[in-house]
């Protein structure tokens, strides 16, 4: 597209006009009157309104005909696993490991638990009772659910730094509990 010097010089006109304010005589502006930017943001709501409108135009005529057939699928969410479990706990310095896991992470209080891997994967986030842990060990108790008594009832170990937290937390989530797998 070419243009000739006349249209260049009729462009460069109205962008320099753009650039400065408007005021009259007396220096204050009229009503009216805006600065670029203020033009610049009204154009925008009014754009941006138009856009609105002209949507839901479409969505009303298309909804009376074809309401059916727009229809926005989100994507599920995964399905969330939930088992009931014995829950217990073990603290630092129970065993000879201290903050290592059997995976080779560094144990968290409070955010981590021994799990059977069959079961439960790896780096699976635990909630019970409504706080989330992360499953990064295990351990032979845990595997061959002694833990769990006559109830053979999986077993989730939670990882505290003392004797004292972990007592506190188990009672508060008690000997069983629903735990959901995410």
């Amino acid at each position: 597209m070419k243009i000739n010097k006349m249209e260049a010089k009729a462009i460069e006109a109205q962008i320099e006009r753009l650039k400065t304010p408007i005021d009259n005589e007396q220096g204050k502006r009229t009503k009216g009157d805006e600065s670029p930017s203020r033009r610049y943001r009204h154009l925008c709501e009014r754009l941006l309104t138009m856009k609105k409108a002209i949507l839901i135009l479409a969505i009303a005529l298309l909804g009376s005909v074809q309401g059916a057939n727009i229809m926005i699928e989100l994507p599920k969410p995964p399905p969330k696993k939930t088992i009931k479990a014995r829950i217990t706990a073990y603290w630092l310095g129970e065993d000879e490991f201290g903050w290592k896991s059997s995976t080779g992470k560094r144990l968290v209080s409070g955010k981590s638990c021994a799990v059977d891997p069959r079961l439960i994967p790896y780096g699976t986030k635990l909630v019970i009772e409504g706080k989330t842990y992360h499953a990064h060990d295990t351990g032979t108790a845990v595997i061959s659910r002694k833990a769990s008594g006559k109830s053979r009832l999986p077993v989730v170990d939670l990882f505290y730094a003392s004797e004292r937290q972990a007592r506190r937390e188990l009672a508060r989530v008690g000997r069983t509990a629903v735990v959901e797998i995410q």
